[in-house]
């Protein structure tokens, strides 16, 4: 049984390798139509995260006070959470009606639906690839010297897309059929966020109930940010942590193109 679910998402992964063309297309013109007739186009993906990231700042910096551990600045802090939270909540919002908003293309047979998570995915990288740049600006702002160890982003970016385009596999297909699905997203990412200490330190967790905490798979990708970013912790530092997170993300992810393929065939009829 296992050695067959392993085929069949190797298999998975090789279909989509052979439509690499059309997901790049696709992905441009998804950019694209998002900010079709505004004046603002791109920089409405600078500003909203940019408010956002004001409000927090004031509110826990100035209003609450949070200072995080080793007297690092709270808004760097923050940042190197919410930048793969934004990424990682944007895929899976956009990815849950993918299917739904794309019927035209979901009732050709020969249409490979499985790509239309992935291209939502690459998408929203474009404002993680604004943030990255924000963010190196307050690193500079704040005196917090470069290193080699800020190329390891893109371990924990790689590692955040696979666990997003498991997760997005299954909301995808699932909300074709039950539409709750899509409208109890939010809800759930919204308390997701909470459970991730973005906006608070995992310090302020007792001992030894931070495992709970540790339990987010997310939180393993934070966390790789800010030993990126801040600490310059090699990506071997929390090992055992990182055993755990690629259990689940490669579960979730087989679970999902398992999932996908399953429910596919009835795609067409129910939309």
């Amino acid at each position: 049984m296992k050695f067959d679910v392993t085929v069949q998402l190797f298999n998975f992964l090789r279909r989509i390798y052979a439509y690499r063309s059309i997901i790049i297309a696709m992905t441009i013109r998804e950019i694209q139509s998002r900010y079709a007739g505004t004046l603002g186009g791109l920089l409405w993906s600078v500003i909203n995260p940019l408010m956002m990231i004001l409000v927090y700042w004031f509110v826990f910096s100035v209003g609450f006070k949070i200072r995080p551990a080793g007297n690092i600045p709270f808004i760097v802090v923050f940042l190197c959470g919410l930048i793969p939270w934004l990424t990682f909540s944007e895929t899976l919002a956009t990815s849950a009606n993918a299917l739904n908003a794309n019927v035209h293309l979901v009732t050709k047979t020969v249409f490979p639906t499985e790509i239309l998570p992935l291209v939502y995915l690459l998408a929203s990288l474009i404002t993680h690839c604004i943030m990255l740049i924000i963010l190196f600006i307050v690193l500079l702002i704040n005196k917090i010297s470069l290193s080699v160890y800020n190329f390891q982003f893109l371990y924990y970016l790689f590692a955040l897309s696979i666990f997003s385009l498991g997760l997005s596999w299954i909301i995808s297909a699932a909300n074709v059929f039950w539409k709750d699905v899509g409208h109890s997203l939010g809800v759930i990412l919204n308390i997701w966020f909470w459970f991730t200490p973005i906006v608070w330190p995992i310090e302020m967790i007792p001992q030894e109930y931070r495992y709970v905490v540790k339990l987010n798979p997310v939180y393993y990708v934070i966390e790789g940010f800010q030993s990126s970013f801040i600490y310059h912790a090699p990506i071997w530092h929390n090992y055992r942590l990182g055993i755990y997170f690629w259990a689940v993300c490669i579960s979730i992810l087989a679970a999902g193109a398992f999932t996908f393929k399953k429910l596919k065939p009835e795609f067409a009829e129910v939309l």
